[in-house]
């Protein structure tokens, strides 16, 4: 749920006075996050039932009472009092995330095939490029770190010897830096402690929130900076005592660098680095005689797209039948109860 909100909030810049955005968006979450604990992992809602329960009164009407007491209160007393246009902003941009088929893939299936958290524990690669800068794309990237931060906050019941390193690599760091809420800042400064290392690049400085670019600073092992303009160098020079000055790094030239690295546990003093393209010390691969070219893109997502959209063509009623199979709306049924009590007490995987 708290992914799912933060990633909304920094994707569309809410701020302070977006609360009513924040709390449509975290009652929703909550509202199917709960939905889904009662029901067949099969079965169970996604991204794109926000839109459902945001719009379709008849829909909401017949999930609402399996809600717990206090979300209840919200859909049938609050929820109605809001004006009609509240809930586009959410709904349409979930509309677009439909629209668009590799997304509709990713995030259209009940049980996801991508796990997170499971990535981290066994040291799997993840590649992700969610696309060209727009909202949509930013979203979709937001939704993929913030479910890492907060998947990673849930280390905290392993032992930290047992927190396997992960590395991340966030290219346009600004990107995922949209919310004046302070919240990329305050998983960023955590999350050394759960195992993540993450490497942050960003053409220029003056675009991240202050909190943000705050805890980078504070917490930051090495610091590497190309040309800036006057501004950007100035804030960045300060963390060097102003030695080099600014001005020279504004002069550098291109893959030059100024950095500051921490070695033995202690930060060096400023140096010039130097840096190679890929192209100029690795010769382009070339494919071995008779091995086919890879699918595109475009051929390689297209089957998942389809079973994602067959999927959700029905789930909305699968989602309905589901609940009002159970015995008493409100309540956990006797067999999920039993269940429950048999379940042995594990730390999370």
């Amino acid at each position: 749920m708290e992914a799912i909100v933060d990633a909304f909030a920094s994707a569309l810049e809410w701020g302070d006075r977006s609360t009513r955005a924040i709390n449509l968006t975290t009652q929703a979450a909550f509202a199917l996050a709960a939905i889904a604990r009662r029901l067949d992992p099969n079965t169970a809602p996604t991204i794109f039932q926000i839109p459902t329960l945001l719009g379709n009164a008849e829909w909401r009407a017949q999930v609402v009472p399996f809600l717990p007491p206090i979300a209840r209160k919200f859909w049938s007393d609050r929820f109605p009092l809001l004006a009609g246009e509240a809930i586009t902003p959410i709904t349409n941009l979930i509309d677009r995330l439909y629209a668009f088929a590799a997304t509709r893939a990713l995030l259209g299936q009940s049980r996801s095939t991508y796990r997170v958290s499971e990535a981290m524990d066994e040291g799997k690669i993840v590649l992700a490029c969610p696309g060209a800068g727009g909202t949509r794309e930013r979203l979709i990237a937001n939704l993929l770190l913030f479910d890492l931060l907060h998947a990673a906050r849930g280390r905290a019941a392993l032992p930290p010897a047992e927190r396997r390193p992960f590395w991340v690599f966030l290219d346009e760091v600004q990107s995922y830096d949209g919310a004046a809420s302070g919240n990329l800042a305050a998983l960023l400064e955590q999350s050394a402690k759960f195992g993540i290392r993450a490497v942050l690049l960003n053409q220029n400085p003056e675009r991240l929130h202050p909190a943000t670019l705050n805890a980078l600073t504070t917490n930051r092992s090495h610091l590497l900076a190309s040309a800036l303009n006057s501004r950007a160098a100035a804030l960045l020079t300060k963390e060097w005592g102003g030695e080099p000055s600014s001005a020279a790094l504004t002069r550098l030239d291109r893959f030059r660098f100024i950095a500051q690295v921490t070695y033995g546990g202690a930060l060096s003093a400023p140096f010039a680095l130097g840096g190679v393209r890929v192209e100029d010390v690795v010769a382009k691969p070339e494919r071995p005689e008779g091995e086919e070219a890879a699918p595109s893109p475009a051929e390689d997502e297209a089957p998942a797209a389809d079973d994602a959209t067959a999927h959700l063509d029905s789930l909305d009623e699968r989602i309905v039948a589901a609940l009002k199979g159970e015995a008493t709306p409100g309540k956990r049924s006797s067999s999920d109860r039993k269940q429950r009590a048999r379940a042995p007490r594990r730390r999370p995987e």
